[in-house]
């Protein structure tokens, strides 16, 4: 309300001092010069007619002497005139109120001379009085106009009584200066009103440039990802939060939206028949690895609407979740500690004296051996449950993944029954770079290389294991795959994969897959199991998005 009110006292005030009529042309001079060449013309065609007399006009006939002066000095007037024009000297201003008023003078005496409005010259008037109105509207302009009209009628009365003329000149004389008046006066106010609407449409086109400017500058600060999707799936803008979410895809604009996102594009296409113009939200998989949330609602109307995408990372809200979860397992662990693994304690010890007996007959060895073999079960299995809650915090590195899984790679090979030929290894980019906490991410990559050696072949020979980094299209994502040739896992052991304690060995505790993935969640990232069309199991570490700087 206050930009509007500073803008009716600006086009007021405007009013006052008589607002210019041409504030459409951005260079004001332009009429001026123009005038300045027609009048140049028109003493041309004047100054022919007069030498060639070839013409059946009443020129110079009251007065011919007069007649030849006026139109001499004209002609040196209008000269220059035109490079006075040219050259925007003296001021506009001075110049708008000069030309038409000098030539107004020039022309009554050019009428004149030749014998009143009989010579047909009146109608040359009418334009610099029509001018003057539209450069300069105003009182000042009008009163010109008034002075121009009366010297002409008054000229036209003086030739009445100097030369037997009818009734007719007369009449035509009050009919050519009311018409000069009457179009002076309305093409004045016109252009008035035309140049203030003008002015007015000007400055609200730069409030809205800079209210867009404003909104361009809020979108691009947003945390929130914005996408504005046409309706027939065209992308019309997208901020930079979206456009990292969506892999930094280049030349994106006018683009369709399947290009880049074809599992947003579906649910926009689904949306677009069945739902709009209802406000939805759905969580996909971008090219089935970075995990988003999107809201759709529409943008203007049924008819034609564009849809105003909202995209979020559930990766943050992934790693608080897993903050509480943590902090919950870590209070858990402290009263199983508490409570189970003193007793476990007394148990052990109290199955080692018994095991000194010699009274103990071979059975009885082996019930004690029973309860120790499980007491160090027990023992390992909290011990597991321990070390997760410890490294509930993780402390991120950058990591480079080839050098690092090079050296993981041989270090392995050390430990383990497998040879270099056995383990492949695929980094691309070379130079990708991971944020990770580096004891966590060796431990998931002994897990998930330790399973492999003891579940995927019963001859560890025959296992081929391939170490595959790789970043997808239209993603910012890395993705690092574990891929065996082994037997693979069966369907129903794949809901369960994740769960803490479950295992199908009988001498493991079904803690490493769950550990793994929860290391995974602690740092950002995700596990997965991904089925293989063959034969074999693959496991998938997605990566966080790497913050810059």
């Amino acid at each position: 309300m206050q930009s509007r009110a500073r803008q009716v006292s600006h086009i007021a005030t405007d009013r006052k001092t008589s607002v210019p009529a041409f504030v459409l042309n951005q260079n004001p001079w332009s009429p001026i010069q123009l005038y300045s060449i027609y009048r140049l013309i028109l003493i041309g065609l004047l100054q022919l007619i007069v030498l060639t007399k070839s013409m059946s006009l009443q020129l110079g006939t009251y007065d011919p002497v007069l007649f030849e002066w006026v139109l001499n000095g004209f002609t040196v007037l209008s000269v220059i005139a035109i490079f006075s024009a040219h050259f925007q000297w003296p001021a506009y201003l001075t110049q708008v109120y000069l030309q038409p008023v000098t030539d107004i003078v020039f022309l009554l005496l050019l009428i004149f001379s030749s014998g009143g409005l009989h010579s047909g010259m009146g109608l040359l008037l009418g334009l610099p009085i029509i001018l003057q109105n539209i450069l300069r509207p105003g009182q000042i302009s009008l009163l010109i106009t008034a002075v121009s009209i009366s010297s002409l009628l008054a000229i036209e009365f003086f030739m009445q009584q100097e030369a037997a003329r009818s009734d007719s000149d007369l009449t035509y004389a009050g009919i050519l200066t009311f018409f000069i008046f009457s179009a002076s006066w309305l093409l004045g106010n016109w252009f008035e009103k035309a140049s203030l609407t003008a002015e007015l449409a000007k400055r609200r086109g730069v409030d809205l440039a800079n209210m867009s400017q404003l909104n361009q500058s809020i979108l691009d600060q947003l945390q929130t990802g914005i996408l504005v999707v046409e309706k027939n799936g065209v992308i019309r803008h997208m901020n930079p939060t979206a456009w990292d979410m969506l892999g930094r895809p280049p030349d994106w604009r006018s683009k369709p939206l399947r290009d880049f996102a074809p599992e947003l594009n579906a649910h926009f296409k689904h949306w677009i028949k069945n739902v709009c113009p209802k406000v939805v939200s759905y969580d996909i998989k971008h090219w089935r690895t970075t995990e988003l949330s999107f809201r759709l609602s529409q943008l203007g109307t049924r008819s034609s609407s564009a849809a105003l995408i909202y995209l979020e990372d559930t990766s943050a809200q992934r790693e608080k979740q897993q903050g509480v979860k943590m902090a919950s397992l870590g209070q858990l662990t402290a009263n199983i500690a508490h409570e189970i693994r003193n007793p476990l304690g007394a148990i052990s010890h109290a199955a080692q004296l018994l095991s000194e007996s010699p009274e103990l007959t071979k059975p009885d060895h082996r019930m004690v051996q029973i309860i120790q073999e499980n007491s160090k079960r027990m023992n390992t299995t909290i011990e597991s449950v321990l070390n997760l809650s410890r490294k509930r915090e993780a402390n991120r590195e950058n990591i480079e993944l080839s050098s690092w899984l090079q050296k993981f790679r041989e270090d392995f090979v050390r430990q383990s029954a497998l040879t270099m030929k056995q383990i492949n290894l695929f980094v691309e980019p070379a130079d990708a770079e991971v944020q990770f906490d580096p004891n966590h991410f060796d431990q998931i990559m002994w897990n998930l290389c330790r399973n492999a050696e003891k579940y995927a072949h019963e001859d560890p020979s025959n296992l081929r294991l391939d170490i595959q980094c790789m970043q997808p299209a239209h993603t910012r994502d890395l993705i690092l795959s574990v891929i065996d040739n082994g037997r693979g896992i069966n369907e129903v052991a794949q809901e369960r994969l994740f769960e803490p304690f479950y295992t199908t060995s009988t001498k493991g505790t079904g803690l490493g897959l769950f550990m793994a993935r929860e290391l995974c969640l602690s740092n950002g990232g995700n596990l997965e199991y991904v089925q293989l069309k063959g034969q074999g199991s693959c496991f998938r570490i997605v990566f966080a998005h790497r913050k810059s700087g």
